[in-house]
């Protein structure tokens, strides 16, 4: 076994540890090593992606993406949960408010959907959010 691989099982293991309600073939699609398809928009007609040809370094890049997906969902929630209000305040104060603020900061740069995702979660409007991404 090389080192990618050590690499994927371990990364597998760690989720898996934290979500031990999870099914072994539910945690390989949450963390998009196996992947689902359709072929034709029109149609509901997924089928599982052949991931032969993928490298393993493609699938470590996947399930990484999909863990920092869950770490930011978490954080957000987490920020959100208080009985913070929200309403009548600035981006800026909402994010700071929140303690997002630095996280986004990250994601402006590095990630847009992430920080999408942030602003989306504060009820940024649409328009606000495609000029402050911009």
């Amino acid at each position: 076994m090389d080192s990618k691989h050590k690499k994927i099982i371990s990364l597998l293991e760690s989720y898996l540890e934290r979500n031990p309600d999870q099914r072994f073939g539910q945690a390989l699609l949450n963390l998009g090593i196996n992947q689902f398809k359709n072929e034709n928009p029109e149609r509901k007609d997924f089928s599982i992606r052949d991931i032969y040809n993928d490298s393993d370094q493609a699938i470590i890049g996947r399930i990484e993406s999909q863990l920092a997906w869950f770490d930011l969902q978490e954080t957000v929630s987490n920020a959100l949960s208080g009985s913070l209000e929200l309403k009548g305040m600035t981006v800026n104060e909402k994010l700071y408010m929140t303690g997002l603020m630095n996280e986004f900061d990250k994601h402006k740069i590095h990630n847009k959907e992430f920080a999408r995702f942030i602003l989306k979660s504060l009820s940024v409007d649409a328009d606000s959010i495609s000029l402050i991404l911009m």
